[in-house]
């Protein structure tokens, strides 16, 4: 049997979680990614700790980017260890309905 697994969380990954709590495992870090248009952008990446123990890097959205530093400030370094909640929401993205990853 082979596993595949993406670097990133994905909604599909979420979903299948009973527990959809979280824990900030490490340092969040900026990365260049290219977009799906070919442009590059800079993304924070945010390792979290799952319920199920796996540990992933999430992309959060602008929004639960917002609700991160309006609860524990700009300092991400402050971040390590706070729990939060992951919620999945259907979204319109360029014209196509997706689940999308927030932050409950």
């Amino acid at each position: 049997m082979v596993i595949v697994e993406t670097k990133y969380l994905a909604p599909y990954e979420v979903l299948a979680l009973t527990d959809k709590k979280f824990t900030i495992a490490k340092a969040c870090r900026f990365e260049i990614l290219v977009q799906r248009d070919g442009k590059e952008q800079q993304k924070l990446i945010v390792p979290v700790k799952l319920s199920d123990g796996k540990i992933k890097d999430w992309i959060p959205n602008e929004t639960s980017k917002r609700k991160l530093v309006l609860k524990y400030g700009p300092d991400t370094d402050k971040w390590i260890g706070k729990t939060e909640e992951f919620d999945v929401l259907k979204q319109n993205v360029r014209g196509e309905v997706k689940d999308v990853i927030y932050l409950k």
